[in-house]
């Protein structure tokens, strides 16, 4: 049976009122990407009175394993292994995954996995399987190198439910032989990410930058697929042309083969245009976005990015400012460009350098564009957007699974 959103009116339906037990591959406070989509849809399952158990797996410098209750309705059990041990003995993370998913399954209602990987979905379809239990997924990226394929197509098919951020990944997931996808895009706290005019003032004097300058903002990874280089130069030909523009970057080395961006601003000679900012915790993002008045996201075209949905791109637009992003996966379907935003050609240097000029020489234009990307975001990608989609789903899911009791009796 194909799962579609139902047509009638959810507001009235009421909370959910049960337990989930939630796997994820990463740490609850990971900042950035995946961290911040778990984050989000935490604080829906929380909206909705929903009990999480949370079980994750981080690789750190020792092995432990801590308990804690985070909320009224979220405990974590989190899964610290060495960094140090060879990559075939942190297998043995799953054995533990699973032995301390037995000690709550029984008393769940439905099992959630952050993504289809050995460390969340894997252990999540085990248990599924063996107690007869709903699993619902949630894909956001192209399969990881780590996990087979078959027990990544294995996870996928015997879902109840894929949530899928993007149109690409709902399609592959179908091509897997799974019917019962939904797409649900990345959301965000509209509520957080919103221009602060106090610290827009703060940040900027911090940063020694005038009312007069122009500032123009990147967060995020430094993966070769994010495309900073190509930002780097087209900015370094702006700057020929505009004395009163800067560029902040926000952001690390965080994957194999990162952009080293340090040197890249070294040898473009931007030293003293361009301004380095450490990966920040996420929720200190928006402040220094609000120091910016233009943002961009250059990314590639690739599988990756094909498949993508980046939260990046959200949280820009609901910041009010005039966004530029590379044409490129979900977020085409998301900007019009010229209207809520701007696309550029993945990769293209001189388009992106004249889409910023535009900008540039266009503030009260741009400025509406900004303003319409929050509107966007605002009706289609907040929580309030988004949580209808999640109760619908489950909801959906709790009656299958009455229905089923019934007939057995």
């Amino acid at each position: 049976m194909f799962i579609t959103v139902f047509k009638q009116d959810v507001q009235n339906m009421p909370n959910l009122n049960l337990n989930l037990l939630y796997f994820v591959p990463c740490g609850l406070h990971t900042g950035v990407g995946g961290g911040a989509r778990l984050k989000n849809m935490i604080d829906v399952f929380e909206q909705l009175r929903v009990n999480i158990q949370l079980i994750s797996y981080i690789s750190k410098e020792e092995f432990k394993i801590k308990h804690e209750r985070t909320s009224d309705f979220l405990n974590t059990t989190t899964i610290y292994i060495p960094k140090s041990l060879p990559k075939f003995l942190k297998a043995f993370a799953i054995p533990l995954i699973i032995i301390h998913g037995l000690k709550y399954i029984r008393r769940s209602d439905i099992l959630f996995a952050h993504s289809p990987c050995v460390t969340s979905g894997f252990p999540a379809m085990i248990l599924a399987k063996m107690f007869n239990k709903p699993l619902i997924i949630d894909h956001m990226d192209v399969k990881d190198p780590d996990t087979p394929k078959f027990i990544f197509n294995s996870m996928l098919k015997n879902s109840t439910i894929v949530f899928a951020i993007s149109h690409y990944l709902v399609d592959e997931t179908k091509r897997y032989g799974c019917k019962n996808v939904v797409y649900l895009p990345i959301f965000i706290n509209t509520n957080v990410f919103q221009r602060d005019v106090l610290e827009r003032e703060k940040i900027r004097n911090g940063l020694a930058i005038n009312d007069k300058e122009i500032l123009i903002g990147y967060a995020g990874s430094f993966s070769p697929v994010m495309g900073v280089p190509f930002l780097l130069e087209a900015f370094k030909n702006l700057v020929k042309r505009y004395e009163n523009i800067k560029l902040i970057v926000i952001g690390g080395r965080n994957v194999p083969s990162s952009d080293n961006v340090p040197l890249l601003i070294d040898e473009l000679t931007l030293k003293e245009k361009v301004i380095l900012i450490p990966q920040q915790p996420h929720e200190l993002i928006p402040k220094y976005l609000s120091a910016c008045d233009i943002v961009c996201s250059p990314m590639i075209n690739c599988e990756v990015n094909r498949a993508a949905n980046p939260i990046k791109v959200y949280e820009y637009m609901s910041m009010s400012l005039p966004t530029v992003v590379s044409a490129v996966g979900e977020v085409s379907n998301v900007i019009e460009n010229g209207v809520n935003g701007f696309l550029v050609k993945p990769g293209d240097i001189k388009d992106l350098e004249e889409k910023l000029e535009w900008i540039i020489l266009n503030p009260d234009r741009s400025k509406e564009i900004g303003e319409n990307g929050r509107k966007k975001v605002m009706e289609k990608y907040s929580y309030d957007a988004i949580r209808d989609t999640i109760k619908q789903s489950i909801s959906e899911i709790i009656d299958m699974k009455n229905g089923d009791k019934r007939r057995n009796e």
